[in-house]
């Protein structure tokens, strides 16, 4: 399971704040990355991995019948989704997808979670996989298209500009964003937006323009909790090497007056 983990990360298995603080950072990112791929992304996630290919045939019809006329492409995806969504066995179609969902996030999770505590984890992801499906359920048969991305860290053309940093205000950004030491780790929520309406269906002045609904969150290699763990961890490896120097020391000393005790039994048995 560590191997999977970035190796830029910083051990966070300790039980101190700063640990807990980026253990929760890495359990976001599982989390949102799982759903982002498994729900965001596909044309009709209800289909799931067995009918991944189907799935591949709906967004490639997509791009083909919106490269020719976006408002067309528009008509034709919000009436294929609402079909599908509004199906008798749609609802049933949702939960089986989202109990495999589910269960995928828990296999990634129940490595950091306290054997004793696995229904509460269990319960509380199906409440955040359940909300996620039907928020996209509803999201998708919008006539605007509502995109969400989430670029793996070193993903070439993807700016981070106006990514929000995880766990810093907007105003208290600890770095500059263009300082090329500064890099992505992981990316703890999706950036998610609506694009513009067509200009046949803008009297809609509130889908005129282009909406976003979440900047999009990223853990940075100097990010405060990312410093306040490696602060941590060069404590603890300093004590350790004092501790270690200590001990010989005081080993020393405690022999020196032992030596002639130790003589004058020998000489006391001869």
């Amino acid at each position: 399971m560590l191997s999977i983990i970035p190796q830029e990360l910083p051990s966070f298995l300790d039980n101190t704040p700063a640990s807990r603080e980026l253990r929760s950072a890495y359990v976001q990112h599982i989390i949102t990355k799982t759903l982002t791929y498994r729900i965001f992304h596909p044309f009709l996630f209800t289909l799931g991995k067995r009918y991944g290919k189907a799935d591949t045939f709906f967004q490639m019809l997509s791009m083909d019948i919106r490269r020719k006329s976006v408002r067309r492409e528009a008509f034709w995806r919000q009436q294929t989704l609402k079909a599908a969504y509004t199906t008798s066995d749609a609802k049933q179609s949702i939960n089986v997808v989202a109990a495999v969902i589910v269960d995928e996030i828990i296999d990634h999770l129940k490595h950091f979670a306290d054997p004793k505590h696995m229904d509460t984890l269990h319960t509380s992801v199906r409440k955040i996989v359940k909300l996620a499906a039907e928020t996209w359920r509803l999201a998708r048969v919008e006539r605007e298209l509502i995109m969400a991305s989430f670029p793996a860290p070193d993903s070439e053309g993807t700016s981070n500009e106006t990514w929000e940093e995880y766990g810093t205000p907007k105003e208290g950004c600890v770095g500059s964003k263009e300082d090329p030491t500064r890099h992505v780790i992981l990316r703890t929520f999706p950036r998610i937006i609506r694009e513009a309406a067509h200009e046949d269906f803008a009297e809609d002045e509130e889908k005129a323009l282009s909406c976003t609904y979440t900047q999009g969150s990223v853990l940075y290699s100097d990010s405060p909790v990312v410093m306040a763990r490696r602060q941590e961890l060069a404590r603890r490896s300093m004590d350790s090497l004092v501790g270690g120097e200590e001990r010989p020391r005081s080993e020393s000393r405690g022999s020196t007056p032992n030596s002639p005790r130790r003589g004058k039994a020998s000489f006391d048995t001869l």
